[in-house]
């Protein structure tokens, strides 16, 4: 759920009404009092607006912005990233610096690597506009080799340690991602051009140059079980790339599994191409990128599965997709698919990202890791006794004699088994995914390598994203400085002030991303029922439960509240271990899991709200 703004009793973000002679302005997402405005504090805004506000006396606000309508959807994600104080904009000064870097972006370097030979692609999500990572692969250099490269922006080559760039870059600490807006942690000069793996165009970079040997052969057609990827050297430099497609997630979807079903139709918005469109794609996929892809499916194929066997967490969680037409508006949405392409990258930056970290490591080096600790005892003790009450059986655990590392076997010895309890008990698995991360700790940046738990490694930092995060950039310089290409003297207090603040930045973003999120399905299902009408029976799956009622998904994208009140037949109660509700006279049960059927009631297209009725 997303935090408030830092004054919880004054609506800093709020709507406007006329209430007789004067103006009343409401909290647009807080529970903050209303304030009164006087007419001359209204500095033009309107009843109906959505304004900032500040204290202007005792129960009372002025003005100080206009962001538009209460209807208007841009209005809205301006309004998120005010209250949830997203730092905007840039200095005059970082603006400048950002323009001049189109000078060095063509200069030629001493001792860059040119790799512009090399096949490279960036793949990517449809709507990606900055591309901070792209990869290689080849055979070689010896037998039963391949050699993987992953190319990553030499964003600190233009945003020099200190610089006012550097320094609102820092204030940001990463790029926000509303779903028709966007605050980006550097100007879009360099995130959306110069610093950016675009096609057909040369860029510099970082590159993390790994050779993986081969236990069964070739990596092409190999089966996995065959192939135990050892990392038999690794390189880093400075380099020079041209990327020779733009390829995003949908598109390697298809070219993998051309009539698969992950672009397939959800209730409510069509989501997939044609099939004509969707082959006229796939078939101008130029034949050196399509080897290229397939070897990289297979490699990433043997990465996962050993990173699976070292005790790697594979927890399903949603996250929604939006689909956006030509002129940028909303069409559609589905749940972000876990695909084989996602998988794909996702296991190449994990290597890069793992290879970095062990290097910094090695050398003591000062920098910015990511951990995830192992859990708590007591918080796994708490999972189990909820699973428990919701009859899910789970590997034995003793408090009393519990540590992290044996909470942490346990969690592993749960996940194992907890697809195919579910599927024989015909429960949905997107809840009990979100259950076992709830009791899992938050993963942070720390300038202490404690390790991530949930990849199962040793020593693990984010390296592949500095165009939208910070602590990449930190790394950047200190994997420069390492290599003797760069000149850093960052501190370790000042490394454990920006590790704190990236990671309250963070977890600003997620909240901000989710509100807005929120908001645009909330208008996309208002618009569906106003077509087909309010008594629309949709079918859904019980994902939280409180002791007022349920939190339902329905439709495979959208989440509301059904209060217990509107459950028919009984009085319910939240069971003794939280897990469902159950009725006091008929003893009727709702758990977590549960299918039921349910009705819109109420949709609040401000806040991003959806209120049921039982179906």
């Amino acid at each position: 759920m997303a935090h408030g703004p830092a004054v919880p009793d004054f609506p800093t973000v709020a709507v406007l009404a006329k209430r007789g002679k004067v103006y009343e302005a409401s909290s647009a997402f807080g529970e903050e009092k209303s304030v009164f405005v006087g007419r001359k504090a209204l500095h033009g805004a309107r009843a109906g607006d959505l304004v900032l506000l500040q204290r202007a006396g005792r129960g009372s606000g002025e003005v100080t912005r206009v962001l538009g309508r209460a209807t208007s959807l841009a209005a809205i994600m301006e309004a998120i990233l005010a209250w949830l104080g997203v730092p905007r904009g840039f200095s005059t000064k970082a603006r400048g610096q950002a323009e001049k870097a189109t000078l060095p972006a063509v200069r030629e370097d001493r001792g860059r690597r040119d790799l512009t030979g090399l096949d490279a692609v960036t793949i990517d999500p449809d709507e990606a506009r900055d591309f901070d990572d792209a990869i290689s692969l080849i055979e070689g250099p010896g037998e039963d080799e391949v050699t993987l490269f992953v190319h990553i922006a030499d964003v600190s080559y233009f945003v020099k340690e200190g610089s006012a760039l550097d320094r609102d870059a820092a204030r940001k600490g990463v790029s926000v991602y509303l779903p028709v807006a966007v605050e980006p942690m550097l100007p879009e000069v360099l995130s959306n051009d110069v610093c950016s793996l675009r096609p057909d165009a040369v860029r510099k970079c970082v590159t993390v140059e790994m050779v993986f040997r081969l236990a069964g052969g070739q990596v092409a057609g190999a089966r996995p079980e065959a192939n135990t990827p050892i990392l038999a050297k690794t390189t880093f430099y400075r380099s020079l790339i041209r990327s020779r497609a733009r390829l995003t997630y949908n598109l390697v979807d298809d070219f993998f599994a051309p009539a698969g079903g992950a672009g397939a139709a959800l209730p409510f918005a069509a989501w997939s191409a044609t099939i004509a469109e969707t082959d006229g794609a796939v078939a101008e996929i130029p034949a050196p990128v399509r080897k290229l892809l397939e070897r990289c499916r297979s490699l990433a194929a043997l990465l996962r599965d050993a990173r699976h066997k070292r005790g790697a967490l594979t927890i399903s969680t949603f996250e929604p997709e939006f689909r956006l037409s030509a002129t940028g508006e909303i069409t559609g949405a589905r749940p972000r698919p876990q695909s084989e392409s996602h998988a794909l990258v996702e296991e190449f930056m994990i290597a890069a990202n793992e290879a970095v970290a062990r290097f910094l490591e090695q050398r003591q080096s000062q920098c910015i890791y990511r951990v995830h600790e192992e859990p708590d005892a007591a918080a796994v003790q708490a999972l189990f006794d909820t699973l428990d009450d919701l009859g899910i059986p789970a590997p034995p655990f003793s408090l009393e004699k519990g540590s992290p590392a044996s909470a942490a076997r346990a969690i592993r010895k749960l996940l194992e088994s907890l697809p195919q309890v579910l599927s024989q008990k015909q429960a949905g698995s997107s809840a009990f995914g979100e259950l076992v991360l709830r009791s899992l700790k938050q993963a942070r940046y720390l300038e202490d390598n404690l390790g991530h738990f949930g990849l199962a490694a040793p020593a693990y930092l984010h390296f592949t994203s500095p165009i939208r995060r910070y602590p990449d950039l930190v790394v950047h310089r200190a994997l420069l400085k390492e290599l003797h290409l760069e000149e850093h003297g960052c501190s370790r207090l000042k490394l454990t002030d920006i590790a704190e603040k990236c990671s309250q930045a963070e977890r600003r973003a997620a909240a901000a991303e989710h509100l807005g999120d929120d908001v645009v399905l909330a208008r996309l299902l208002d618009d569906y029922l106003f077509e087909e009408g309010w008594d629309v029976g949709l079918e859904g799956e019980i994902i939280g439960v409180i002791s007022s009622g349920v939190f339902v998904r329905f439709g495979s994208v959208y989440e509301g509240y059904l209060p217990a009140r509107s459950l028919p037949g009984d009085y319910f109660a939240l069971s003794g271990k939280g897990g469902s509700l159950v009725g006091r006279r008929r003893g009727r049960v709702w758990r977590l899991g549960d299918r039921i059927g349910v009705r819109v009631s109420r949709i609040d297209r401000l806040r991003g709200k959806i209120e049921l009725g039982k179906g």
